[in-house]
């Protein structure tokens, strides 16, 4: 049985004009009934709660194993670099050689800026982010009394189970 067809029986139980009991037997085995089903809804959230946590606790496990093994990778290429020395190393199994590239090294920041600005099209070499809300702080300021018009506080529930 349901919840909903366990609630619509205990309303059965009941004269609906008067408020009278018609069956107390059976208006108490459905309210136990009722009290198992959602003590075991509640008992399933707490189990998903815990298999949550266990997957979270395992990704967390795996990110630091993998940016281990990337440390190592890096490592050892760097060792491979250094003792090739620019040599190339062709074998049956693998392909090794050097390639170059260039990137951009900013020396100084500021003297950047300050040639940048000197541009029309500055925004040429820039990236702009979108700004984000800082809705912690909006709460704060919210509870100290100050009005923000487009946000206000909202209260909410939830269900606790331990």
């Amino acid at each position: 049985m349901t919840l909903y067809e366990i609630d619509n029986a205990i309303l059965a139980c009941t004269d609906q004009e008067t408020g009278e009991i018609i069956d107390g037997d059976a208006l108490t085995a459905l309210q136990m009934e009722r009290k198992a089903k959602l003590e075991g809804v509640a008992l399933w959230i707490k189990d998903l709660v815990a298999e949550a946590e266990a997957v979270e606790t395992e990704a967390d496990r795996l990110t630091a194993r993998r940016k281990s093994l990337e440390k190592k990778i890096t490592d050892l290429r760097i060792w491979l670099q250094t003792a090739l020395a620019g040599e190339k190393l062709k074998t049956p199994r693998c392909i090794v050689y050097q390639t170059h590239s260039q990137r951009v090294k900013v020396q100084n920041e500021k003297e950047l800026a300050e040639f940048l600005e000197t541009l029309d099209e500055p925004e040429r070499f820039l990236r702009f982010q979108e700004p984000e809300l800082r809705k912690d702080e909006i709460k704060k300021a919210l509870k100290l009394g100050f009005e923000i018009p487009g946000a206000e506080l909202e209260e909410t529930e939830s269900v606790v189970i331990k």
